[in-house]
């Protein structure tokens, strides 16, 4: 019976926990409440600095945009300025090219008419000094398209007319010189084209 009072005895008492709590002193706790805080401290300040860097991202896309803003706008006032000064400019040799017909046809008359004075000769040095000037600034030459075949892009014809000497599509007379720069057409040529 003695081995059965023994193993029952041995099922009365109570197990021992394998995993018992470990004590901890109150400097030990102290601590553990202060590590737990820095580490609350840490999870917040890394949300925030994820935060900031976030920002700080935006906000260099946002100044690369204005930067490149900037550079098309400042682009685009360039290229604004010099279609309009290339206008402007434009627009004063159109009118000069009157002025210089006008002076060529003065030119020719006077140069028909018996004169004492050195009128023509004069008038001819102006002409001479217009055209100087604006093959010099800006390479404008007049184009005298007589016996040419004729091209819209540098002719405007003004009339047709027959003619037994040249074949039809050539130009046979010219009301106003054209007048280009480069090969650029300022002006068209107003031609009389054969039929």
């Amino acid at each position: 019976m003695t081995t059965k009072t023994t193993s029952n005895a041995k099922k009365k008492t109570p197990v021992k926990k394998t995993a018992s709590k470990i004590k901890m002193t109150t400097k030990e706790k102290a601590l553990t409440r202060q590590i737990e805080k820095l580490d609350e401290m840490i999870d917040h300040l890394e949300l925030e600095l994820s935060d900031q860097q976030e920002r700080v991202q935006a906000a260099e896309e946002k100044m690369l945009r204005v930067v490149a803003e900037y550079e098309n706008g400042k682009k685009r006032v360039e290229r604004e300025k010099e279609r309009s000064l290339k206008f402007a400019k434009e627009r004063v040799l159109m009118g000069l090219f009157p002025i210089i017909d006008n002076l060529e046809r003065s030119a020719k008359y006077e140069s028909d008419e018996p004169a004492e004075d050195d009128t023509p000769k004069g008038v001819h040095l102006v002409l001479d000094q217009i055209k100087k000037y604006l093959k010099d600034t800006d390479d404008v030459e007049a184009y005298d398209p007589i016996n040419e075949p004729f091209d819209p892009e540098y002719h405007e014809a003004m009339a047709m007319q027959p003619s037994e000497d040249v074949e039809s599509g050539v130009v046979i007379d010219v009301f106003e010189k054209g007048y280009k720069s480069g090969e650029r057409v300022l002006r068209a040529a107003k031609v009389v084209v054969s039929q």
